[in-house]
Protein backbone atom coordinates (compact mmCIF):
# COMPACT_ATOMS: atom_id res chain seq x y z
CA UNK A 1 0.00 0.00 0.00
CA UNK A 2 1.54 3.38 -1.00
CA UNK A 3 2.61 6.43 1.50
CA UNK A 4 -0.38 8.42 0.11
CA UNK A 5 -3.17 6.34 -0.19
CA UNK A 6 -2.18 5.43 3.75
CA UNK A 7 -2.37 8.69 5.05
CA UNK A 8 -6.11 9.42 3.08
CA UNK A 9 -7.17 6.50 4.86
CA UNK A 10 -5.75 7.41 7.93
CA UNK A 11 -7.38 11.00 7.26
CA UNK A 12 -10.98 9.12 6.58
CA UNK A 13 -10.24 6.50 9.62
CA UNK A 14 -9.76 10.03 12.15
CA UNK A 15 -13.07 11.82 10.52
CA UNK A 16 -15.04 8.87 11.16
CA UNK A 17 -13.72 8.36 14.59
CA UNK A 18 -14.93 12.01 14.83
CA UNK A 19 -18.65 10.79 14.26
CA UNK A 20 -18.57 8.82 17.66
CA UNK A 21 -17.83 11.43 20.03
CA UNK A 22 -20.69 13.80 19.29
CA UNK A 23 -23.39 11.57 20.37
CA UNK A 24 -23.58 13.63 23.92
CA UNK A 25 -25.27 16.54 22.23
CA UNK A 26 -27.61 14.29 21.43
CA UNK A 27 -28.85 14.24 24.75
CA UNK A 28 -31.38 17.33 24.21
CA UNK A 29 -33.60 15.05 21.45
CA UNK A 30 -34.39 12.26 24.30
CA UNK A 31 -33.84 14.44 27.43
CA UNK A 32 -37.78 15.27 27.66
CA UNK A 33 -38.71 11.39 27.20
CA UNK A 34 -35.82 10.29 29.15
CA UNK A 35 -36.62 12.56 32.13
CA UNK A 36 -40.78 12.00 31.88
CA UNK A 37 -39.97 8.05 31.91
CA UNK A 38 -37.49 8.42 35.26
CA UNK A 39 -39.72 10.62 36.60
CA UNK A 40 -36.84 14.09 36.87
CA UNK A 41 -37.59 17.54 36.56
CA UNK A 42 -36.26 20.00 33.92
CA UNK A 43 -33.76 21.29 36.62
CA UNK A 44 -32.49 17.67 37.37
CA UNK A 45 -32.61 16.83 33.77
CA UNK A 46 -29.90 20.51 32.92
CA UNK A 47 -28.19 19.13 35.84
CA UNK A 48 -27.42 15.34 34.34
CA UNK A 49 -26.80 17.48 31.37
CA UNK A 50 -23.73 19.70 33.03
CA UNK A 51 -22.37 16.19 34.26
CA UNK A 52 -21.65 15.41 30.40
CA UNK A 53 -20.13 18.87 29.97
CA UNK A 54 -17.96 18.51 32.86
CA UNK A 55 -16.95 14.94 31.19
CA UNK A 56 -16.10 16.55 28.11
CA UNK A 57 -14.31 19.16 29.73
CA UNK A 58 -12.20 17.16 32.07
CA UNK A 59 -11.18 14.27 30.24
CA UNK A 60 -9.59 16.79 27.73
CA UNK A 61 -6.43 17.48 29.22
CA UNK A 62 -6.20 13.73 31.60
CA UNK A 63 -6.67 11.91 27.75
CA UNK A 64 -4.25 15.16 26.82
CA UNK A 65 -1.59 13.90 28.64
CA UNK A 66 -1.64 10.41 27.94
CA UNK A 67 -1.73 10.84 24.15
CA UNK A 68 1.26 13.65 24.70
CA UNK A 69 3.29 10.90 26.58
CA UNK A 70 1.50 7.34 25.50
CA UNK A 71 0.12 7.79 21.81
CA UNK A 72 -3.14 7.23 21.07
CA UNK A 73 -3.92 3.69 20.81
CA UNK A 74 -4.47 2.93 25.02
CA UNK A 75 -6.55 6.29 24.80
CA UNK A 76 -8.91 4.90 21.94
CA UNK A 77 -9.48 1.84 23.99
CA UNK A 78 -10.50 3.73 26.85
CA UNK A 79 -12.85 5.97 25.00
CA UNK A 80 -14.07 3.33 23.51
CA UNK A 81 -14.80 1.39 26.78
CA UNK A 82 -16.18 4.57 28.75
CA UNK A 83 -18.54 5.64 25.74
CA UNK A 84 -20.47 1.78 25.10
CA UNK A 85 -20.59 1.66 29.20
CA UNK A 86 -22.55 4.81 29.52
CA UNK A 87 -25.28 4.44 26.65
CA UNK A 88 -25.59 0.20 28.17
CA UNK A 89 -26.41 1.89 31.73
CA UNK A 90 -28.55 4.58 29.96
CA UNK A 91 -30.45 1.86 28.25
CA UNK A 92 -30.78 0.08 31.55
CA UNK A 93 -32.44 2.88 33.40
CA UNK A 94 -34.69 3.16 30.71
CA UNK A 95 -36.06 0.11 30.43
CA UNK A 96 -36.42 -0.89 34.03
CA UNK A 97 -37.26 2.88 34.26
CA UNK A 98 -34.59 3.06 37.46
CA UNK A 99 -34.73 6.66 38.63
CA UNK A 100 -31.77 7.22 40.13
CA UNK A 101 -30.51 10.73 39.56
CA UNK A 102 -26.30 10.07 40.47
CA UNK A 103 -26.50 7.22 38.26
CA UNK A 104 -27.84 9.42 35.03
CA UNK A 105 -25.34 12.43 35.66
CA UNK A 106 -22.80 9.12 36.36
CA UNK A 107 -23.53 7.57 32.72
CA UNK A 108 -23.64 11.49 30.95
CA UNK A 109 -19.95 11.70 32.58
CA UNK A 110 -18.61 8.68 31.32
CA UNK A 111 -20.09 9.35 27.46
CA UNK A 112 -18.46 12.87 28.16
CA UNK A 113 -15.16 11.46 28.93
CA UNK A 114 -15.19 8.77 26.05
CA UNK A 115 -16.31 11.42 24.08
CA UNK A 116 -13.72 13.73 24.85
CA UNK A 117 -10.69 11.19 24.60
CA UNK A 118 -11.56 9.77 21.16
CA UNK A 119 -11.74 13.32 20.29
CA UNK A 120 -8.44 14.09 21.39
CA UNK A 121 -6.59 11.38 19.45
CA UNK A 122 -8.24 12.31 16.32
CA UNK A 123 -7.34 16.01 16.33
CA UNK A 124 -3.41 15.14 17.95
CA UNK A 125 -3.11 12.11 15.17
CA UNK A 126 -4.69 14.91 12.12
CA UNK A 127 -2.51 17.42 13.47
CA UNK A 128 0.81 16.07 13.51
CA UNK A 129 0.15 14.09 10.49
CA UNK A 130 -0.71 16.75 7.99
CA UNK A 131 0.94 19.25 9.24
CA UNK A 132 1.11 21.47 6.02
CA UNK A 133 -2.75 21.44 6.42
CA UNK A 134 -3.63 21.30 9.62
CA UNK A 135 -6.48 23.68 9.69
CA UNK A 136 -8.02 22.19 7.49
CA UNK A 137 -7.31 18.48 8.17
CA UNK A 138 -8.46 18.88 11.93
CA UNK A 139 -11.30 20.35 10.89
CA UNK A 140 -12.50 17.35 9.48
CA UNK A 141 -12.81 15.20 12.60
CA UNK A 142 -14.65 18.45 14.41
CA UNK A 143 -16.90 18.58 11.78
CA UNK A 144 -18.08 14.98 11.91
CA UNK A 145 -17.93 15.31 15.47
CA UNK A 146 -20.50 17.93 14.97
CA UNK A 147 -22.60 16.41 12.15
CA UNK A 148 -23.00 13.05 14.26
CA UNK A 149 -25.83 14.68 16.16
CA UNK A 150 -27.67 14.89 12.85
CA UNK A 151 -26.60 11.41 12.00
CA UNK A 152 -28.56 10.07 15.16
CA UNK A 153 -31.51 11.95 15.10
CA UNK A 154 -32.15 11.70 11.72
CA UNK A 155 -32.03 7.60 11.88
CA UNK A 156 -33.88 7.92 15.35
CA UNK A 157 -36.50 10.16 13.48
CA UNK A 158 -36.88 8.06 10.76
CA UNK A 159 -36.37 4.46 12.21
CA UNK A 160 -37.18 4.45 16.22
CA UNK A 161 -39.64 7.53 16.56
CA UNK A 162 -40.86 7.54 20.04
CA UNK A 163 -39.25 4.35 20.47
CA UNK A 164 -35.99 5.73 22.97
CA UNK A 165 -34.62 2.46 24.17
CA UNK A 166 -34.36 0.93 20.91
CA UNK A 167 -32.41 4.37 20.05
CA UNK A 168 -30.13 3.30 22.98
CA UNK A 169 -29.15 0.51 21.23
CA UNK A 170 -28.39 2.11 17.75
CA UNK A 171 -26.38 4.40 19.33
CA UNK A 172 -24.08 1.43 20.89
CA UNK A 173 -23.76 -1.09 18.03
CA UNK A 174 -23.09 1.51 15.70
CA UNK A 175 -19.96 3.00 18.10
CA UNK A 176 -18.88 -0.67 17.93
CA UNK A 177 -18.58 -0.70 14.56
CA UNK A 178 -17.12 2.40 13.69
CA UNK A 179 -14.62 1.96 16.25
CA UNK A 180 -13.43 -1.35 14.42
CA UNK A 181 -13.50 0.58 11.57
CA UNK A 182 -11.39 3.40 12.40
CA UNK A 183 -8.74 1.70 14.90
CA UNK A 184 -6.41 0.35 12.59
CA UNK A 185 -5.21 3.32 10.64
CA UNK A 186 -5.04 5.30 14.12
CA UNK A 187 -3.11 2.49 15.86
CA UNK A 188 -0.63 2.09 12.90
CA UNK A 189 -0.19 5.87 12.64
CA UNK A 190 0.60 5.34 16.49
CA UNK A 191 3.50 3.25 16.31
CA UNK A 192 4.45 4.76 13.03
CA UNK A 193 5.03 8.54 15.27
CA UNK A 194 5.84 6.54 18.30
CA UNK A 195 9.18 5.08 16.38
CA UNK A 196 10.22 8.00 14.90
CA UNK A 197 9.23 10.35 17.81
CA UNK A 198 7.46 14.04 17.95
CA UNK A 199 8.40 15.56 14.40
CA UNK A 200 6.50 18.46 14.84
CA UNK A 201 7.08 19.76 18.22
CA UNK A 202 7.09 23.89 17.51
CA UNK A 203 4.90 26.53 16.32
CA UNK A 204 3.61 26.04 12.81
CA UNK A 205 5.08 30.11 12.80
CA UNK A 206 8.06 29.02 14.23
CA UNK A 207 8.79 25.96 11.15
CA UNK A 208 11.80 27.06 8.96
CA UNK A 209 11.12 29.02 6.00
CA UNK A 210 13.04 29.87 2.72
CA UNK A 211 14.25 33.30 2.99
CA UNK A 212 13.85 34.12 -0.51
CA UNK A 213 10.22 33.44 -0.38
CA UNK A 214 8.20 36.50 -0.53
CA UNK A 215 5.55 35.32 2.34
CA UNK A 216 8.59 33.71 4.89
CA UNK A 217 6.97 35.64 7.57
CA UNK A 218 6.14 34.90 10.83
CA UNK A 219 2.88 33.48 11.54
CA UNK A 220 2.13 34.35 14.86
CA UNK A 221 4.21 37.19 15.81
CA UNK A 222 4.43 36.58 19.69
CA UNK A 223 5.46 32.62 19.27
CA UNK A 224 9.09 31.43 19.74
CA UNK A 225 10.76 28.60 18.31
CA UNK A 226 10.53 27.13 21.79
CA UNK A 227 7.31 25.29 23.37
CA UNK A 228 5.80 28.01 25.72
CA UNK A 229 4.24 27.54 29.41
CA UNK A 230 1.02 27.61 29.07
CA UNK A 231 0.44 29.21 32.56
CA UNK A 232 2.85 31.53 32.48
CA UNK A 233 1.46 33.19 29.10
CA UNK A 234 -1.48 35.97 29.81
CA UNK A 235 -2.42 35.23 26.08
CA UNK A 236 -3.39 31.51 27.20
CA UNK A 237 -5.67 33.17 30.01
CA UNK A 238 -7.35 35.08 27.10
CA UNK A 239 -7.96 32.29 25.35
CA UNK A 240 -9.24 30.03 28.12
CA UNK A 241 -11.73 32.98 28.98
CA UNK A 242 -13.00 33.64 25.01
CA UNK A 243 -13.45 29.73 24.59
CA UNK A 244 -15.15 29.49 28.33
CA UNK A 245 -17.76 32.19 27.18
CA UNK A 246 -18.75 31.73 23.87
CA UNK A 247 -18.90 27.84 24.32
CA UNK A 248 -21.06 27.95 26.83
CA UNK A 249 -23.06 30.18 25.51
CA UNK A 250 -23.48 27.46 22.30
CA UNK A 251 -23.91 24.01 24.97
CA UNK A 252 -26.78 25.68 27.36
CA UNK A 253 -28.65 26.31 24.13
CA UNK A 254 -27.84 22.22 22.83
CA UNK A 255 -28.61 21.00 25.78
CA UNK A 256 -31.84 23.04 26.41
CA UNK A 257 -33.55 23.31 23.30
CA UNK A 258 -35.40 19.93 23.73
CA UNK A 259 -37.30 22.14 26.48
CA UNK A 260 -37.16 25.28 24.59
CA UNK A 261 -39.53 23.31 21.88
CA UNK A 262 -41.35 21.76 24.19
CA UNK A 263 -42.69 24.95 25.96
CA UNK A 264 -43.22 26.75 22.47
CA UNK A 265 -45.49 24.13 21.00
CA UNK A 266 -47.41 23.58 24.03
CA UNK A 267 -48.65 27.04 24.18
CA UNK A 268 -49.57 27.11 21.20
CA UNK A 269 -51.29 23.14 20.86
CA UNK A 270 -51.77 22.25 24.39
CA UNK A 271 -50.97 19.38 26.87
CA UNK A 272 -52.65 16.56 24.77
CA UNK A 273 -50.74 13.17 25.12
CA UNK A 274 -51.07 13.04 20.93
CA UNK A 275 -48.43 16.02 20.90
CA UNK A 276 -45.25 13.95 22.51
CA UNK A 277 -44.43 12.51 18.62
CA UNK A 278 -44.91 15.67 17.37
CA UNK A 279 -43.20 17.50 20.26
CA UNK A 280 -39.90 14.49 19.84
CA UNK A 281 -39.73 15.41 16.23
CA UNK A 282 -39.31 18.55 16.32
CA UNK A 283 -36.64 18.23 19.12
CA UNK A 284 -34.79 15.98 17.05
CA UNK A 285 -35.11 18.59 14.17
CA UNK A 286 -33.72 21.10 15.90
CA UNK A 287 -30.76 18.95 16.85
CA UNK A 288 -30.52 18.17 13.14
CA UNK A 289 -30.23 22.09 12.07
CA UNK A 290 -27.38 22.53 14.95
CA UNK A 291 -25.56 19.60 13.85
CA UNK A 292 -25.82 20.51 10.18
CA UNK A 293 -24.73 24.22 11.33
CA UNK A 294 -21.80 22.59 13.79
CA UNK A 295 -20.47 20.58 10.52
CA UNK A 296 -20.28 23.91 8.50
CA UNK A 297 -18.61 26.11 11.22
CA UNK A 298 -15.89 23.31 11.52
CA UNK A 299 -15.40 23.47 8.16
CA UNK A 300 -15.29 26.87 7.66
CA UNK A 301 -12.89 27.35 10.69
CA UNK A 302 -10.83 25.14 9.28
CA UNK A 303 -10.64 26.21 5.86
CA UNK A 304 -10.69 30.42 7.08
CA UNK A 305 -7.82 29.68 9.23
CA UNK A 306 -5.65 28.29 6.33
CA UNK A 307 -6.49 31.04 4.10
CA UNK A 308 -5.72 33.60 6.47
CA UNK A 309 -2.90 32.48 7.50
CA UNK A 310 -1.51 30.94 4.39
CA UNK A 311 -2.31 33.58 1.83
CA UNK A 312 -2.17 36.52 3.73
CA UNK A 313 -0.34 36.21 6.36
CA UNK A 314 -2.59 37.16 8.98
CA UNK A 315 -2.89 35.75 12.62
CA UNK A 316 -6.19 33.06 12.60
CA UNK A 317 -7.03 34.97 16.20
CA UNK A 318 -8.92 37.41 13.62
CA UNK A 319 -11.14 35.17 12.81
CA UNK A 320 -12.26 34.86 16.23
CA UNK A 321 -14.19 38.21 15.54
CA UNK A 322 -17.06 36.07 13.78
CA UNK A 323 -18.22 33.38 16.80
CA UNK A 324 -18.40 36.58 19.17
CA UNK A 325 -20.34 38.73 16.96
CA UNK A 326 -22.12 36.19 15.97
CA UNK A 327 -23.68 34.76 19.35
CA UNK A 328 -24.33 38.42 20.12
CA UNK A 329 -26.84 38.21 18.14
CA UNK A 330 -28.22 34.72 18.49
CA UNK A 331 -28.77 35.78 22.61
CA UNK A 332 -31.04 39.23 21.15
CA UNK A 333 -32.72 36.42 18.36
CA UNK A 334 -33.46 33.62 21.18
CA UNK A 335 -34.98 36.46 23.58
CA UNK A 336 -37.83 37.72 21.03
CA UNK A 337 -38.62 33.78 19.71
CA UNK A 338 -41.85 33.04 20.37
CA UNK A 339 -42.97 30.61 17.75
CA UNK A 340 -41.57 27.48 17.03
CA UNK A 341 -41.22 27.99 13.60
CA UNK A 342 -38.84 31.06 14.57
CA UNK A 343 -36.29 28.79 15.89
CA UNK A 344 -34.12 27.07 12.99
CA UNK A 345 -32.49 30.35 12.17
CA UNK A 346 -31.51 30.75 15.74
CA UNK A 347 -30.01 26.92 16.19
CA UNK A 348 -28.37 27.24 12.78
CA UNK A 349 -26.82 30.21 14.00
CA UNK A 350 -25.55 28.67 17.32
CA UNK A 351 -24.47 25.17 15.61
CA UNK A 352 -22.64 27.39 13.47
CA UNK A 353 -20.87 29.69 15.99
CA UNK A 354 -20.32 27.34 18.00
CA UNK A 355 -18.45 24.84 15.90
CA UNK A 356 -16.16 27.74 14.83
CA UNK A 357 -15.10 28.25 17.80
CA UNK A 358 -14.27 25.04 18.42
CA UNK A 359 -12.44 24.45 15.29
CA UNK A 360 -10.32 27.55 15.26
CA UNK A 361 -9.44 27.43 19.19
CA UNK A 362 -7.45 24.04 19.01
CA UNK A 363 -5.80 25.50 16.19
CA UNK A 364 -4.91 28.90 17.40
CA UNK A 365 -3.59 27.16 20.33
CA UNK A 366 -1.40 25.09 18.56
CA UNK A 367 -0.10 28.03 16.45
CA UNK A 368 0.89 29.38 19.69
CA UNK A 369 1.98 27.05 21.91
CA UNK A 370 3.32 24.25 19.44
CA UNK A 371 2.73 20.85 19.08
CA UNK A 372 4.58 19.17 21.42
CA UNK A 373 1.88 19.15 24.39
CA UNK A 374 -0.25 20.12 22.09
CA UNK A 375 -3.49 17.87 23.21
CA UNK A 376 -2.79 18.78 26.63
CA UNK A 377 -2.67 22.97 25.97
CA UNK A 378 -5.70 22.64 24.39
CA UNK A 379 -7.63 20.03 26.82
CA UNK A 380 -6.40 22.97 29.46
CA UNK A 381 -8.29 25.58 26.89
CA UNK A 382 -11.62 23.04 26.55
CA UNK A 383 -12.09 22.80 30.26
CA UNK A 384 -12.90 26.26 29.86
CA UNK A 385 -16.92 26.24 29.53
CA UNK A 386 -17.30 23.82 32.08
CA UNK A 387 -18.23 26.32 35.13
CA UNK A 388 -19.97 28.58 32.91
CA UNK A 389 -21.93 26.25 31.09
CA UNK A 390 -22.94 24.36 34.53
CA UNK A 391 -24.11 28.18 35.79
CA UNK A 392 -26.24 28.97 32.41
CA UNK A 393 -27.80 25.32 31.91
CA UNK A 394 -28.06 25.20 35.96
CA UNK A 395 -30.09 28.66 35.86
CA UNK A 396 -32.18 27.90 32.83
CA UNK A 397 -33.92 24.59 34.64
CA UNK A 398 -34.25 26.59 37.51
CA UNK A 399 -35.94 29.49 35.64
CA UNK A 400 -38.52 27.02 33.63
CA UNK A 401 -39.48 25.02 36.53
CA UNK A 402 -39.93 28.12 38.34
CA UNK A 403 -42.08 29.29 35.69
CA UNK A 404 -44.07 25.57 35.25
CA UNK A 405 -47.17 23.67 36.91
CA UNK A 406 -48.21 20.66 38.32
CA UNK A 407 -49.82 18.61 35.11
CA UNK A 408 -52.54 16.15 36.93
CA UNK A 409 -52.87 13.95 34.16
CA UNK A 410 -49.23 12.33 34.44
CA UNK A 411 -48.31 13.90 37.78
CA UNK A 412 -44.88 15.94 35.65
CA UNK A 413 -44.32 19.84 35.88
CA UNK A 414 -45.44 21.72 32.31
CA UNK A 415 -44.81 24.69 31.61
CA UNK A 416 -47.75 26.60 29.12
CA UNK A 417 -46.32 30.32 28.99
CA UNK A 418 -43.80 29.70 25.87
CA UNK A 419 -40.93 31.45 25.80
CA UNK A 420 -41.57 32.75 29.21
CA UNK A 421 -40.51 30.08 30.30
CA UNK A 422 -36.94 30.49 30.05
CA UNK A 423 -36.04 33.86 27.62
CA UNK A 424 -34.72 35.98 30.87
CA UNK A 425 -31.50 33.60 30.69
CA UNK A 426 -30.94 35.21 27.11
CA UNK A 427 -30.66 38.72 29.09
CA UNK A 428 -27.74 37.51 30.98
CA UNK A 429 -26.00 35.46 27.96
CA UNK A 430 -26.31 38.59 26.07
CA UNK A 431 -24.54 40.82 28.49
CA UNK A 432 -21.83 37.54 28.67
CA UNK A 433 -21.35 37.65 24.81
CA UNK A 434 -20.36 41.17 24.50
CA UNK A 435 -18.08 40.71 27.31
CA UNK A 436 -16.34 38.03 25.08
CA UNK A 437 -16.72 40.09 22.16
CA UNK A 438 -14.63 42.81 23.71
CA UNK A 439 -11.77 40.59 25.13
CA UNK A 440 -11.69 39.07 21.54
CA UNK A 441 -10.45 42.71 20.70
CA UNK A 442 -7.75 43.10 23.70
CA UNK A 443 -6.36 40.10 22.50
CA UNK A 444 -6.03 40.99 18.54
CA UNK A 445 -4.78 44.46 19.81
CA UNK A 446 -2.06 43.32 21.47
CA UNK A 447 -1.00 41.61 18.56
CA UNK A 448 -1.25 44.72 16.66
CA UNK A 449 0.84 46.41 19.31
CA UNK A 450 3.18 44.13 19.69
CA UNK A 451 4.17 44.08 16.05
CA UNK A 452 3.91 47.77 15.80
CA UNK A 453 6.81 47.25 18.70
CA UNK A 454 8.73 45.21 17.29
CA UNK A 455 9.10 47.08 14.08
CA UNK A 456 10.35 49.74 15.80
CA UNK A 457 13.23 47.93 18.17
CA UNK A 458 14.29 46.32 14.49
CA UNK A 459 14.66 49.80 12.60
CA UNK A 460 18.86 50.49 12.90
CA UNK A 461 20.23 53.39 15.38
CA UNK A 462 21.01 56.72 14.03
CA UNK A 463 24.77 56.68 14.89
CA UNK A 464 27.63 59.04 13.57
CA UNK A 465 29.15 56.11 11.92
CA UNK A 466 26.00 55.05 10.35
CA UNK A 467 25.87 58.58 9.17
CA UNK A 468 28.64 59.22 7.48
CA UNK A 469 28.41 55.72 5.89
CA UNK A 470 25.21 57.03 4.34
CA UNK A 471 27.06 60.39 3.17
CA UNK A 472 30.11 58.46 1.63
CA UNK A 473 27.42 56.18 -0.58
Amino acid sequence: MSRNLKRVILLLSCTFAGLICGTLYLYSSYSPQFSQRLGYTASQSSQISIWGSIGMGVGAPISGILIDRKGYTLVSIIGFILLTSGYYIMKKQFDTEWANLSVSCACLLVIGLGSSTINSVSLKCCAVSFPSIRGVATSLPLALFGLSALFYSVIASVFFPNDTSSFFGFIMISIVLIFIACFPSIYLADCEHQSKGSTNNTPVSAQPQLPSTPKAHVKSPRTTTSEINIFTSFRFYQLFVITGMLAALGQMYIYSVGYIVKALIIKESGTSSSLSILIQQDQQFQVGILSIANFLGRIAAGVLGDIVSQSFNKPRSLLLFIPAFGMTICQIISYNIDDCTELPLVSFMIGFFYGFIFCIMPIITGDIFGMNDFSFNWGIISMSPILPSYYFIKLFGKFYDGNSTLDETNGSLVCTIGNLCYNYIFKLTLVVSISATIIVLIFNSGDSIFRRKKAITSLPLASPTNLFNEKAS
